[in-house]
């Protein structure tokens, strides 16, 4: 099992969400506890993390095997998630 740590801006974003979004993103982030590669791997500046799609959102994750550590960098819609 993984422990799932959120960014304190992953933390707002979710607050914030929709309540037809913020169920959906909750269940997914409890698949995360047991598969942490639930997600597809990402490349260039965002390489070694990974993201989920939950349409029109995106939970972009890093994996850390070591200490059995998940942590959720952001929330949020396509268009910005990806814009630090």
């Amino acid at each position: 099992m993984f422990q799932i740590r959120l960014s304190n801006k992953s933390k707002r974003n979710l607050k914030r969400l929709d309540k037809k979004y913020k169920e959906k993103v909750k269940n997914t982030i409890d698949l995360l506890y047991t598969n942490p590669l639930l997600g597809e791997k990402m490349a260039g500046e965002f390489q070694g993390s990974y993201r989920i799609k939950i349409p029109p959102l995106r939970i972009i994750y890093t994996a850390d095997f070591e200490n059995k550590i998940i942590w959720i960098r952001a929330i949020g819609h396509r268009g910005g998630v990806y814009k630090n």
